[in-house]
């Protein structure tokens, strides 16, 4: 039973994740790639209006330094 029951429940927290990776952005002379998405996904779900948190993740990213290689880009896990 724990033989399938732990690797389900990993499977269960890894697909609720928010991800980007650093290849998707040019930058980073300010701040280091990892913390500023970091910092950025904990604002976006602390303070963006709900359906407006992709934009708000990209305007954070943008003062932190970092700009999208594709301004159209979504990001896995915020609600837009």
């Amino acid at each position: 039973m724990y033989r399938i029951a732990i690797p389900l429940a990993a499977l269960a927290l890894l697909s609720g994740c928010k991800t980007t990776d650093s290849d998707e952005w040019n930058g980073g002379a300010t701040t280091p790639f990892n913390q500023a998405k970091n910092s950025c996904f904990d604002q976006a779900d602390n303070h963006a209006q709900e359906g407006k948190q992709t934009a708000f993740f990209i305007g954070c990213m943008g003062a932190l330094g970092w700009q999208p290689k594709n301004p159209n880009m979504s990001i896995d896990g915020l609600d837009d």
